[in-house]
Order: C-alpha cells, then sequence, then structure tokens
C-alpha cells in the first residue's frame, strides 16, 4: 500500500512516518505541504491511502480533503485530529473522509489503526449517514458553467481563486453558486461538495496549483 501524508510541517510528517515503519507492506512515499493546494502533487503520486493532519485551520483541513478525494477518487483517507467531537467528525466525513484516529492514541498503535482502516477491518459510522442522506438524491440539471465551479469548490478554491482562472467577477462566481445551491438542495460548499462526490459529479481540475512530494529518508 502506497502512503502519501498531507501536513503542515515536516517536524510532524517524520513523527508520521515513525508510527507507520513497523507496518509490513505499507510505503510511505513522502509528504505533501497542506498549507496550499495539493491535488496535482496527490494525483501525481498516485497513493492508496493519504494520511491527513490536522492543520493548524480547520476549513484548510476540510479543503485537503476535499481536493484529495477528487484528485484520488479510489484512495482511502484517514484523518488524524485531536477534535473528536460528533460535528466535526461530520463535516470531515461530509468533505470525504473515511475514517478519524484520535492524536490522544498511543504512538505505536497509530500505524496499527492506519493499517486496519485500509484493509477495511474497522466499522465506522461515517459513509452509512452520508450515503442515507444521499442514495435518494437525483442528479441535478447544473449547466456546463455551473458543474466546472462545482469541481473547483470541491477542490477547496475560494471564490475569488475561481473568478481568476475562469475570468469572469466574484460576484458571478457567487451568482452560479447560489443557482448550485438551490438545483441541488443544499445551503454551503460543503453540502455541495459531497454531493457532487457521492453522485459521481466530479473529476480532477486541470490546472489546479502542483505541490512538491517531499521523501522522507528511509530509517535504517
Amino acid at each position: 500500500m502506497r502512503v502519501l501524508i498531507v501536513v503542515d510541517n515536516a517536524l510532524t510528517a517524520e513523527a508520521i512516518r515513525r508510527e507507520m515503519r513497523h507496518v509490513p507492506a505499507y510505503e510511505v512515499l513522502g509528504y505533501v505541504n497542506g498549507r496550499t493546494s495539493c491535488a496535482m502533487a496527490v494525483a501525481d503520486a498516485a497513493p492508496g491511502l493519504v494520511v491527513v493532519d490536522d492543520m493548524s485551520e480547520r476549513e484548510l483541513t476540510l479543503a485537503r480533503v476535499r481536493e484529495i478525494r477528487v484528485a484520488v477518487p479510489a484512495a482511502k483517507i484517514v484523518l488524524l485530529t485531536v477534535r473528536m467531537d460528533a460535528a466535526w467528525l461530520a463535516e470531515t466525513a461530509n468533505a470525504g473522509a473515511h475514517a478519524a484516529i484520535c492524536k490522544a492514541a498511543p504512538p505505536a498503535s497509530v500505524g496499527l489503526l492506519i493499517r486496519a482502516v485500509a484493509a477495511g477491518n474497522v466499522f465506522h459510522a461515517f459513509d452509512r449517514a452520508v450515503d442515507q442522506r444521499t442514495s435518494t438524491a437525483m442528479t441535478p440539471d447544473l449547466t456546463a458553467r455551473e458543474l466546472e465551479i462545482l469541481r473547483w469548490v470541491a477542490a477547496g478554491e475560494s471564490n475569488s481563486s475561481i473568478a481568476r482562472q475562469l475570468f469572469v467577477t466574484e460576484q458571478t462566481v457567487k451568482f452560479h453558486l447560489s443557482n448550485i445551491y438551490r438545483k441541488l438542495g443544499v445551503s454551503n460548499r460543503t453540502q455541495a461538495s459531497h454531493f457532487a462526490y457521492h453522485n459521481g459529479l466530479l473529476e480532477a481540475p486541470s490546472n489546479t496549483g502542483a505541490g512538491v512530494v517531499s521523501h522522507l529518508p528511509v530509517a535504517a
């Protein structure tokens, strides 16, 4: 299993790698800087599992999970977090995370827990709750431009960034988003991204900013 780590600092990446070094059959490819868009770097690395560490800002963490979900749809996403409240876990699940592991867990067990999630040996209620909400949803009649904007939103881009990419005003983006929310029957970006992912409306944006995969040294 090829594993990629998304973090906002190298020291945390090294700590996670150490926790996984004794887990057999797993190759840690390296880490990607989670402070900026990382979709292209993740897609190029083609991991089977992505470990996302909690960023300094909550929205930053959610943005990275969303764009990873679009960049590598088949990969498992495991979040390492200090926040285990139901509301936060629901948000991360809606963004595309498969499971969350509390950072308070003993360091020696983190690698084994990640492996158990990747192998499908750990049950978690996130997917069931998400699937039940979307199983009866109908695919909306989005225009080509609305679908394009939805894909950028799901990749974690801001309205101003989307406007620059499409050479339109930010107000135009907001107008399209209002129509998207109405057609999807949702009220915010997280819900729209989740709907799109679970209804097969997404593809990786072609010119999302690329990050750099930093390769960690192999421990002796």
